[in-house]
């Protein structure tokens, strides 16, 4: 293959050209006007004289050279030249230790392009190069830490002050398993915290968030261009960028990439380079699955693809380009609103189930039993969180723009979200039933985190809280709240609950929701806590984690699960 056909290849070369009829002063112009420090020098027809450096313009003038003298006299030296006609092989050849930076002639000699050792070498230590990771929520947090597990110079950037506080004393802002070891060993060495980003780091990872709308649904990206803008600020030649948060198709180059290049001065691959790689684990496994799951790749151009690459190498075995920005936006969005789509096809068929007095969860564990084209999720009480909740949106959003209806994944969404007005209707009924009214209910609710397992404390678009919050319009004023792992003061901070402990809230309670699915309550004494109810009474156990038979036969005690009937 010829190096005309090489990616790396710049043909942008005029940039770098200077008659020789110049002065010193002129070349010494144009070199301080370049990247690379250098120019050349050519004849009226462009064929290519010398290579000039700042250098040998400095070395020429301690000589006694003036500055209006011809740049043509500065030196004598035959220049290092490539050839079109070279293979990579053969151009990576000609460059030395002092010769980084060479032109490219044809067989006439006339300039054609210019070739650059960085550009045609392979990437050599990359654990030398300094990251900065900008937002350190719980994907920027995990991933800064990994890395610097990994060997990395890690700078941690945000601009919530509370948050650094925290991170600088070593404490970890949510619950993630192994985070407090995490902390303790690289906080302050390998992973430093900083409210000021510098431009002294070679790779910037954007890891902020992309809420939507409440109204309107769509996907906000003032954080996404805010953070974009303050990296273009400090953004140096030969950097990388990672955008790494859930975005739109096409904000990667339509809304980060222009923001980078206008405010920077840079041209992306040419002087700095862009990559979409997402981040793809779950909350309360991050630092493990940052190591094990396949971390996917696009990039603006090889370059960049290849620098995004050898990155993430260094932390997980299997790293897949995926050919483009796009196909790699597109990636993360097809991993969440897929999920969503098949949680909502079980709590659609919850509905039918209970209707028919089935116990769908039962019969979901039979019906994939050994029959592995199968696998159907248990039904739950809605689908919520901060990725699948958003992420759906984000993807409809990109439907609309090319004038497609995206009618499963909206209706995946609408089934997933009408889940919580359902429960709120069954409790009704079924407080109706036993004689009692839900909105003078003394209300037990278990389970803030939007889910159980693995075991997290982020309570953003949980369902308990939509549940919560459902329960408060109809009027309840006696609700009490409990969580294994959430902090008590973010359940008070929610309103209108009482935070209690597990026998004080099934004390004289109405009705008990147990809300997620973590796995400490499989060690309830829940006999004795059903026994402590204010009977006759309902236990809403909508993840079906109490599976004794003898449950549902407690006198006075009406049992219920999701997709049970």
């Amino acid at each position: 293959m010829s190096i005309q056909d090489s990616p790396p290849y710049d043909r942008n070369y005029k940039r770098y050209c200077v008659d020789h009829r110049v002065s010193i002063r002129e070349a010494m112009i144009a070199i301080d006007n370049g990247y690379d420090r250098l120019c050349f020098v050519t004849d009226e027809a462009g064929h290519l004289l010398k290579v000039v450096s700042g250098g040998d313009i400095r070395r020429a003038l301690l000589r006694g050279a003036q500055l209006d003298d011809p740049v043509i006299g500065v030196h004598d030296r035959q220049a290092v030249i490539g050839r079109t006609s070279d293979t990579q092989e053969r151009l990576r050849a000609r460059f030395s230790r002092r010769t980084s930076v060479i032109p490219v002639v044809d067989d006439e000699g006339k300039i054609r392009g210019v070739g650059r050792q960085e550009d045609l070498l392979p990437v050599l230590g990359v654990k030398s190069l300094e990251v900065t990771v900008v937002g350190l929520g719980y994907v920027g947090l995990t991933l800064g830490l990994v890395l610097a597990d990994s060997g990395f110079a890690v700078l941690g950037f945000d601009s919530n002050r509370d948050l650094l506080e925290l991170l600088n004393d070593k404490k970890p802002p949510f619950h993630e398993k192994g985070l407090q070891n995490f902390l303790d060993a690289y906080i302050g060495h390998n992973l430093r915290i900083t409210d000021t980003l510098r431009g002294s780091s070679d790779v910037y990872i954007v890891t902020v968030g992309t809420p939507i709308d409440k109204d309107s649904k769509k996907p906000r990206l003032d954080h996404i261009l805010a953070a974009a803008e303050n990296v273009a600020r400090v953004l140096k030649k030969n950097d990388l960028v990672i955008l790494r948060s859930t975005v739109p198709i096409g904000c990667t180059r339509e809304t980060v990439l222009p923001a980078l290049e206008q405010l920077s001065g840079l041209t992306a691959g040419r002087d700095f380079f862009l990559a979409f790689c997402p981040e793809r684990t779950a909350e309360g496994r991050a630092l493990e699955e940052l190591r094990k799951l396949p971390q996917i790749v696009g990039g603006f151009c090889p370059r960049s693809t290849e620098l995004a690459m050898r990155l993430f190498n260094e932390n997980t075995h299997t790293v897949i380009d995926v050919g483009s920005l796009e196909a790699a936006e597109l990636s993360k969005l097809m991993d969440n609103t897929f999920r969503d789509l098949i949680f909502s096809y079980s709590n659609q068929m919850a509905s039918l189930a209970e209707q028919l007095s089935v116990d769908l969860p039962s019969l979901i564990d039979k019906v994939n039993l050994g029959y592995d084209r199968n696998f159907i999720p248990k039904p739950s009480p809605g689908v919520g969180g901060p990725c699948l909740s958003k992420d759906p949106y984000i993807l409809m959003s990109n439907f609309e723009r090319f004038g497609l209806d995206p009618a499963v994944t909206r209706s995946a969404r609408h089934v997933n979200e009408a889940a919580i007005p359902q429960l709120c209707q069954r409790a009704e009924e079924t407080l109706s039933d036993i004689g009692k009214s839900l909105e003078k209910a003394r209300v037990f609710i278990v389970g803030f985190a939007f889910k159980g397992h693995p075991e997290t404390s982020d309570i953003r678009e949980s369902t308990t809280v939509w549940f919560l919050e459902e329960l408060k319009r109809r009027g309840l004023t006696d609700i009490r709240a409990y969580d294994p792992v959430v902090a008590d003061a973010d359940l008070a901070a929610l309103g209108g609950v009482t935070v209690t402990d597990v026998e004080s809230g099934f004390a004289n309670a109405d009705a008990v929701f147990v809300m997620n699915n973590h796995e400490s309550y499989g060690s309830w004494r829940i006999h004795h806590l059903i026994d402590m109810m204010d009977h006759p009474a309902a236990l809403f156990d909508c993840w079906q984690v109490f599976t004794s038979e003898d449950i549902a036969q407690v006198p006075d005690l009406t049992y219920s699960c999701i997709g049970v009937g």
